[in-house]
């Protein structure tokens, strides 16, 4: 038999499951969102006058290859 503070924890805790995954589809609708805002900003006119690697790893490769410093600027300017 489970003691009654336990079995109010664990309702709690599948309460607390349902409302996550519930909320998962409207995770995927936002992160989607997301993605087309940071696609929509990489076509900005300023980033067509250099060569930018938007990928972290392949520049820190290309880097390394050439022996040169790497300028790394992080945002998410596009999110709320």
């Amino acid at each position: 038999m489970i003691n009654p503070m336990r079995r109010r924890v664990l309702q709690f805790g599948i309460i607390g499951l349902t409302a996550c995954l519930g909320s998962l589809p409207a995770q995927d609708k936002e992160q989607e969102r997301l993605i087309r805002q940071r696609e929509q900003k990489l076509k900005a006119n300023f980033l067509k006058k250099a060569d930018w690697i938007t990928d972290y790893d392949q520049a820190r490769a290309k880097a390394k290859q050439e022996d040169k410093m790497i300028f790394v600027y992080f945002t998410r300017s596009y999110a709320p």
